[in-house]
């Protein structure tokens, strides 16, 4: 499979929705396109590498030394030693070869990736580039951590402190419209406080304008949260369906029925077998 397009056809979010759902592999190459309003601004390029729909590694360049070069900056490990501990053709990831040879710890794994993945978070604040995901691409042995996490994942977080939402700005679900659950159980996947609250929210009967009044939020806050739980594949946009009122929450009250009865009684018009037959059937209701 190979996907060309540009961020304003086709979001990194939705993206990573459709790697994450279709469980693909291969390399996301993204390029940046220069601002033409800023003098020396240049196009940057980024790579995001994928195994069954998660991301196992990033990179700025493609001649394998990105991880290498994080390594060397922390000054974990010299270029030399690295160069000597990892010479052979592997098929093992540099960071899980160098955990076992206890060169690095599981700790210090966990920090380079999360550093692979900041570069992630900040391709989605890019509102112009072009990308390409080459399904044939080969596996970067030596820019792999060993961990790996799920693309969907990645992309919750990465729009849960994103501050520019205009590329998505035409995505998000309508203010009158709700949300309703997709999934059989509660979701699975970690999702925020917010996201809960208004996950709650997802049985199709309230709008998100409703939803956000009664969470005391901005509209556009509840919006961009339904629109993640939208993305994760747990609820969809739907028409809201007021919900049939259940009687017995509004029990009646009859005293104006009792105060009454006598002077209805005596009036000609009135058969009084049908008001008796009217408080009956209300009684029986209540």
């Amino acid at each position: 499979m190979s996907l060309s397009s540009s961020f304003t056809d086709f979001s990194l979010a939705e993206l990573f929705q459709l790697i994450d759902q279709g469980r693909k592999s291969g390399c996301l190459s993204v390029c940046t396109l220069p601002d033409l309003y800023a003098p020396g601004s240049k196009s940057h390029y980024y790579y995001i590498w994928f195994r069954q729909g998660r991301i196992i590694a990033t990179a700025n360049r493609l001649n394998g030394g990105g991880l290498a070069s994080k390594i060397a900056q922390r000054k974990w490990i010299n270029q030399s030693d690295l160069d000597q501990l990892y010479t052979v053709a592997s098929t093992t990831p540099l960071g899980l070869n160098l955990k076992t040879q206890e060169v690095l710890s599981a700790e210090q794994l966990n920090l380079l990736f999360a550093s692979q993945l900041q570069q992630v978070r900040e391709l989605f604040e890019i509102q112009t580039g072009v990308f390409k995901l080459d399904s044939k691409a080969t596996v970067p042995w030596k820019e792999m951590t060993g961990l790996s996490l799920r693309a969907i994942e990645v992309a919750l977080m990465a729009l849960r402190v994103l501050k520019n939402w205009g590329v998505m700005a035409d995505a998000l679900p309508d203010p009158d419209s709700g949300i309703q659950s997709i999934i059989q159980n509660k979701p699975n996947l970690r999702l925020d406080s917010f996201e809960w609250q208004v996950w709650e929210f997802a049985n199709g009967s309230v709008c998100i304008r409703a939803i956000a009044s009664q969470l005391h939020q901005p509209i556009v806050k509840v919006q961009q949260a339904a629109f993640r739980l939208m993305l994760a594949g747990l609820v969809e946009e739907v028409t809201p369906i007021m919900a049939t009122p259940d009687l017995d929450d509004y029990p009646l009250d009859f005293s104006w029925l009792n105060s009454t009865k006598s002077s209805l009684l005596e009036t000609p018009q009135v058969d009084s077998g049908f008001l008796q037959n009217l408080v009956g059937f209300l009684r029986s209701k209540n």
